[in-house]
């Protein structure tokens, strides 16, 4: 064993979880960056190839919609951070916990979890949603705590320019009888969890008369990002299986190479269960990167569980 994890494995276990208010600090000042040091760390460990924002749009983050972050440290020494995103009209939480690799089994993570929880608790919240790798320890620190496990997401990516603009054209002409392609974009406004203030929302939906049966929303971060992420919503019922799908998403392809050419990567989770919609996205290129399994915690005393 290194000097180095002596040292650590020697601090006292003594662990301070304190609640932070992102707003107040910089956005490039030294909280925050340890604050990044401490989530870039752990999703290093936990999803080689992953990491978070630059520092100042991983404020912004913490500051988009309504937020509780915790610290944890140890001997003056952030080593976890624990966010809760509050919802706006339901009572689902979602969460993320981090605790560097290097002072993981101390207790770090229950200490933040049982802040969490409490929050939770005390806002009126039924449960909390938190999304961890799989096979990773958060994995099994999930189902040491009694988490229910949900689904599992399977984490793409796409390098848009392997993919040649005249293919995109072949599929976006395919002639959809009663269906039409419509193109928006709009800048976020504030209190999205997946998106903040400035960023611009593309979406490029099928519609059939005047109802979206099937929709792909793409969030280039402030418009100039090269890295974007698609969410996207499968053909309504009684649509299905007629192509509309790869439609909305080769026509979102050819709409990001037409208007926004910066953009070289393209990041989406999809259900593991939606065979259909992983199809397409295998088609058009999109490869495995990772897989994430997401969690709910029941709040305790809560109507959901009482």
């Amino acid at each position: 064993m290194t000097k180095a994890a002596d040292d650590v494995r020697s601090w006292p276990a003594r662990v301070h979880i304190t609640r932070v208010d992102p707003a107040a600090e910089e956005p490039d000042g030294p909280c925050v960056r340890a604050w990044h040091a401490v989530v870039a760390a752990s999703m290093a460990q936990d999803a080689p190839g992953t990491a978070p924002a630059a520092p100042g749009r991983f404020h912004a983050q913490l500051t988009a919609g309504e937020t509780v972050v915790w610290t944890a440290a140890r001997a003056g020494r952030v080593v976890g951070l624990a966010v809760l995103r509050l919802p706006s009209i339901t009572v689902t939480g979602r969460a993320q916990v981090h605790v560097h690799p290097a002072h993981r089994r101390r207790g770090v993570g229950d200490r933040l979890v049982t802040a969490l929880t409490a929050e939770a608790r005390a806002r009126g919240l039924h449960r909390v949603i938190a999304a961890v790798p799989v096979g990773g320890p958060g994995d099994a620190f999930c189902l040491r705590r009694g988490l229910t496990r949900l689904r599992t997401l399977h984490h793409l990516l796409l390098s848009l320019r392997q993919v040649h603009p005249g293919w995109l054209d072949e599929m976006v002409a395919v002639e959809h009888p009663g269906y039409r392609l419509t193109e928006t974009a709009r800048i976020a406004a504030p209190g999205r969890q997946d998106a903040v203030p400035d960023d611009v929302l593309l979406t490029v939906a099928a519609e059939h008369g005047r109802k979206v049966v099937g929709c792909t929303e793409v969030v280039v971060p402030t418009g100039r990002g090269p890295h974007v992420t698609q969410h996207d919503r499968p053909p309504a019922d009684g649509h299905h299986g007629l192509g509309l799908d790869l439609w909305v998403k080769a026509a979102m392809l050819r709409l990001l190479y037409d208007q926004y050419p910066q953009v070289t990567q393209i990041a989406t989770d999809n259900p593991g269960h939606d065979t259909a919609l992983l199809a397409v996205n295998r088609h058009l290129g999109f490869r495995l990167h990772h897989r994430i399994n997401e969690y709910r915690l029941d709040v305790t005393g809560s109507p959901a569980t009482s």
